[in-house]
Order: C-alpha cells, then sequence, then structure tokens
C-alpha cells in the first residue's frame, strides 16, 4: 500500500463508524459488518447502486487497511488476516492480553440503520398480509352471501 492509499485516521473512523481507540477485533467486525451491508453483489438488478456499492466498498477497504496498517505499527505486533476467525482470541488469551470489557459487540449506526429497516419491511408485510386476509375473508362471505340468495330464487320461481 502506498502513503498515497492511506487516509486520515479520523476519517478511517468515520468510515468504519468506529470510536477514537479501537481494538483490531473491533476494526475487523466493523470492516466486516460493512461490507456486508455494501457489497455490490447485493444490487446486480440496479447498476446505479451496483456503482454506489462498489465506490463505497473500495473507501471502506482503504480505511480498513490504514486503521489495520497503523494499529500494527502501534502495537509492534503480527496481525492475524481478516478471515483467520477466533485464533486472535486465542493468542490473547495465551499471550495474557487484557480483554474487552464486555463480550458483546458495540451495536454501530450502520447495524442500527440495518435492524430498523428490517423492523420497518417486516412491520408492513404483516400489515399487508392482515389486510389481504381480512379482504379475502370479505370477499368468500360476499360470494357465499351471493350464491345462497341465488338458490332462494330460484326455488321460488
Amino acid at each position: 500500500m502506498t502513503v498515497a492509499d492511506k487516509m486520515d485516521f479520523q476519517r478511517c473512523l468515520e468510515i468504519l463508524e468506529l470510536d477514537h481507540a479501537p481494538s483490531s477485533v473491533e476494526i475487523r467486525q466493523a470492516y466486516k459488518d460493512l461490507v456486508n451491508v455494501w457489497h455490490p453483489d447485493r444490487f446486480v438488478h440496479n447498476p446505479r447502486l451496483q456503482e454506489k456499492a462498489e465506490k463505497k466498498l473500495k473507501e471502506i477497504n482503504t480505511a480498513y487497511h490504514s486503521l489495520i496498517s497503523q494499529w500494527q505499527m502501534n502495537a509492534e505486533q503480527p496481525e492475524p488476516p481478516l478471515g483467520d476467525s477466533g485464533k486472535s482470541e486465542d493468542r490473547e488469551k495465551a499471550e495474557g492480553s487484557p480483554k474487552p470489557s464486555s463480550h458483546l459487540p458495540k451495536t454501530g449506526r450502520t447495524e442500527l440503520a440495518v435492524e430498523l429497516g428490517t423492523r420497518a419491511v417486516l412491520t408492513i408485510c404483516y400489515s399487508l398480509y392482515k389486510a389481504f386476509t381480512h379482504v379475502a375473508a370479505d370477499l368468500e362471505a360476499r360470494a357465499e352471501r351471493e350464491a345462497s340468495g341465488k338458490g332462494h330464487r330460484s326455488n321460488k320461481r
């Protein structure tokens, strides 16, 4: 990575939606979350959004690599690759490094937005489902009334 590819530390934190002093685990988790949200393959049917996601993902990748390289220089220890899940925790236990104060990851703005959006979509779908079943029941009842009304009329003649 060249010097031109590196970003300002604060800008990297903003892009990855992190606090002022994240650990390497927090940096990797934020990166993974944002890649899941902004991956261009999610927008295959919309070229405009796919192009926007590609730009965003390049920015996320640059921010991630800048933060990890800065973190490595400050920590003076090798960083495991991104796909190395769970092994860094074993290394920290073996080295006696302090554990994070919480076992649960902090919820970022992106996760919160996705959760709220999902909740809104599910609420709308449920409301539409209830309205549809109500209308279907009304139509069925109306059809039964009409069928029974025609039966009475034909019997009277």
